[in-house]
């Protein structure tokens, strides 16, 4: 799980333009792609303000990326915190890492 602001998009990375592309229609947002490194994205969920989920790689080494707009609303650290308490009473996804950006 990557919390970020809204940051520099990369133009490089965009649906429907190849390999790593996420369905976005629009570039992957930096955050995302720098949190991906190589693995290829597929975008999971789009909420209605604007934060996405992706899928980042496949098999074993998959994980999720989480975005976030800056002034969504969405607060990213708070769903993390929400995750790590539910873990002692079911199982949830294990965040790796969280962080923002300047956006």
């Amino acid at each position: 799980m990557r919390a970020a602001g809204a940051g520099s998009a990369d133009p490089a990375v965009t649906a429907g333009a190849g390999p790593g592309t996420a369905g976005l229609g629009r570039a992957v947002p930096a955050a995302v792609r720098a949190e991906a490194g190589d693995a290829a994205l597929r975008l999971v969920w789009r909420n209605a303000v604007g934060g996405l989920t992706f899928a980042a790689g496949s098999g074993a080494r998959r994980r999720f990326v989480k975005w976030a707009p800056a002034g969504s609303g969405l607060d990213l650290g708070a769903e993390a915190r929400r995750l790590a308490w539910a873990a002692a009473f079911t199982p949830v996804p294990r965040v790796l890492d969280g962080g923002t950006d300047a956006d």
